[in-house]
């Protein structure tokens, strides 16, 4: 059974919506966001920070609890809009946030590495995320429709580092 902290969900959530304000902000890409959230943290100090556990999905890594979570917050602390992209593209299920993030639930590491997941990824689509994460060992590692063994962070490559460029 999956020990989420709702509060630093909900929360994160609440950050990249108010951090992400270019229009790039879907639910492609939050999805993704939590993702390297709680790997790169995993990675460097060895625990997620939502406590979701993440399954391989054609989409690339998708939280577990993530849907149901949206739902919970979606007219109260979040608003989802559908938009339309362009001509040949999928609907945009748009988030915005409806209220601040509360900072006091994270710890320091938790908010530095917040910053840097949203400044990194910000002026990338929620496709261009989806293809970095297929680049890297825990989706490239696990079987399709299984859970991702956060462990396997430890042997990520670069690929997810074209976020740099």
């Amino acid at each position: 059974m999956v020990k989420i902290n709702e509060k630093k969900y909900k929360n994160a959530i609440l950050f990249f919506a108010k951090k992400i304000q270019n229009g790039t902000l879907g639910k492609l890409k939050l999805m993704k966001l939590l993702y390297f959230l709680d790997f790169d943290f995993f990675e460097k100090y060895g625990k997620s920070v939502t406590g979701d556990e993440y399954l391989r999905f054609e989409n690339g890594p998708v939280p577990r609890m993530g849907e149901k979570i949206l739902k919970e917050m979606a007219g109260k602390e979040i608003k989802i809009t559908k938009r339309k992209i362009a001509k040949g593209y999928n609907d945009q299920m748009h988030i915005e946030a409806l209220k601040d993030f509360d900072m006091n639930v994270f710890a320091k590491e938790e908010l530095v590495m917040l910053e840097e997941i949203a400044g990194k990824w910000e002026k990338f689509t929620g496709t261009e995320m989806k293809n970095a994460s297929h680049g890297e060992a825990p989706w490239i590692a696990t079987k399709p429709d299984d859970v991702i063994d956060y462990n396997l962070s430890y042997y990520r490559n670069k690929y997810g580092e074209m976020a740099n460029v």
